[in-house]
């Protein structure tokens, strides 16, 4: 018996650089199958919306015609509050890797009306680790042998997980901040990184990095970076 629970109507699933109008049709007729409808490309390689509908089949057409094609990941992100971002490859920068259903626990705690969004990577690279700084979550597939699924695949996979019945929990009454939020309050943070000298020469990148990977994973509120950003401003004020 098919169902469309009201959650999957907060979820985008996002494609990064997609390569074939044929696997976005299908990755379309997937998330109609699941009962998701917001898809949205980042710099697809090739946005031909006719050759997307005919592995979408009518029955996702309308996923297609109202798709949404965006050149910035970041930006494309700013309103949602939870990021999940999809890897296959594994390694000091990939840490903490989880699996679909535990993906499924941690979205169980959002509230209703929190905004979640799904990465997955082009059929060839997949995410770059830049992009996968933006996610709160990174999930992989468990394969047995073979580790390359197809993208559409993929799309089933999560789709399913996320739209199975899940125990309800006590919802936050708080929202949580947005990436648009969480980006202003890193922005803030490495400006203060900088008025005290805090960065390694040979690895300038390291303190942001870290601070970013902090700022992204801490399930932070709106009310928390505005504090972040009230501090800060201060903080810069004493140092002028």
């Amino acid at each position: 018996m098919s169902h469309t629970p009201q959650s999957t109507q907060e979820i985008a699933i996002i494609l990064v650089r997609p390569r074939y109008p044929e696997n976005i049709g299908s990755a379309a007729r997937a998330m109609m199958n699941m009962g998701f409808s917001q898809l949205i490309l980042i710099n697809p390689e090739d946005p031909d919306q006719e050759r997307m509908r005919k592995t979408a089949t009518h029955h996702a057409a309308s996923i297609i015609d109202t798709l949404t094609i965006c050149d910035n990941l970041e930006e494309a992100l700013a309103p949602f509050t939870f990021v999940a971002a999809t890897t296959t490859r594994q390694g000091k920068k990939r840490d903490g890797l989880i699996s679909p259903p535990a993906l499924v626990e941690r979205v169980g705690a959002l509230a209703p009306e929190e905004k979640m969004a799904v990465l997955f990577g082009s059929e060839d690279k997949g995410l770059t680790n830049d992009e996968l700084r933006l996610a709160d979550a990174l999930v992989t597939i468990p394969t047995v042998d073979f580790s390359s699924i197809n993208l559409a695949q993929s799309v089933m996979i999560l789709c399913y997980e996320l739209c199975r019945p899940r125990p309800s929990k006590t919802k936050s009454p708080f929202r949580l901040a947005n990436k648009e939020e969480i980006g202003k309050a890193y922005d803030a943070v490495e400006t203060l990184l900088r008025a005290v000298d805090l960065y390694n020469p040979e690895n300038p990148d390291h303190w942001p990095a870290r601070f970013r990977s902090l700022l992204t994973r801490a399930g932070l509120r709106a009310g928390d970076t505005a504090l972040v950003l009230d501090f800060i401003g201060k903080t810069m004020n004493k140092l002028k």
